[in-house]
C-alpha cells in the first residue's frame, strides 16, 4: 500500500472529491484567501522555530521541540479539527513506522502531536492511541487508497467546508 501525504489524509476528513481532485495535480488553493490566510498564520506564529520539517515527500512537520519531543501542526482555526487530528496522527502514524518511539496511552515516553490554533490561544495534545493506529490501519488509509484508485471523482456532498473551500468552483460550476 503506497501511504498517502499528511494533506491527503487531512482532505479525506474534508472532502474526498477534493482530495480527489488534488491528487490529480489539480492545485486552487493558490488562489484561495482562506489559504493564504493559514499561511500568514504559519509564518508569523512561533517565528523561532525551525518550521517546514520534510519527510520522504511524505509528511511536512510544522515543526518539532526536540526538548519536548512534541510534533506541532498550526492551524489557523478549529473547525476542521477532526481532520487535523487525524492529519497529526497519521504524522505520529509515519514516524513510529520509520523507526521512532511514539507515546501511547500505556507508554507515554516518545513523540506526541500537539495541535496550535494561535488565533484561538489553543493547543490540543495528541496521542496515537492503539485504536487510533488500528482504525488508521484498517478504515482510513484503505478507503484514502479506494478514493485516490478511482477513475471518477467522487460526487459533490455539500458540507459547511464548501463555502470557504478553494475547489467549490470546480463543484458547483
Amino acid at each position: 500500500m503506497l501511504l498517502p501525504t499528511g494533506t491527503q489524509i487531512n482532505y479525506y476528513f474534508i472532502c474526498t472529491r477534493k482530495l480527489w481532485l488534488f491528487s490529480q495535480g489539480i492545485a486552487c488553493e493558490s488562489d484561495s484567501d482562506a489559504v493564504r490566510m493559514g499561511k500568514f498564520i504559519h509564518e508569523t506564529s512561533y517565528k523561532r522555530e525551525d518550521k517546514e520539517i520534510d519527510i520522504d515527500s511524505t509528511i511536512v512537520l510544522d515543526w518539532f521541540d526536540q526538548k519536548r519531543n512534541v510534533v506541532h501542526e498550526v492551524k489557523k482555526s478549529d473547525k476542521m479539527e477532526d481532520a487535523h487530528q487525524w492529519q497529526l496522527l497519521f504524522y505520529l502514524f509515519y514516524l513510529k513506522q520509520k523507526g521512532l518511539q511514539v507515546a501511547s496511552q500505556e507508554n507515554e515516553e516518545g513523540i506526541k502531536g500537539e495541535l496550535n490554533y494561535p488565533t484561538l490561544r489553543k493547543i490540543k495534545t495528541i496521542i496515537l492511541s492503539p485504536d487510533k493506529e488500528k482504525y488508521l490501519t484498517e478504515h482510513i488509509l484503505k478507503d484514502v487508497e479506494r478514493v485516490l484508485s478511482n477513475d471518477t471523482i467522487p460526487c459533490t456532498t455539500e458540507t459547511r467546508a464548501c463555502k470557504q473551500c478553494s475547489y467549490s468552483e470546480l463543484c458547483y460550476c
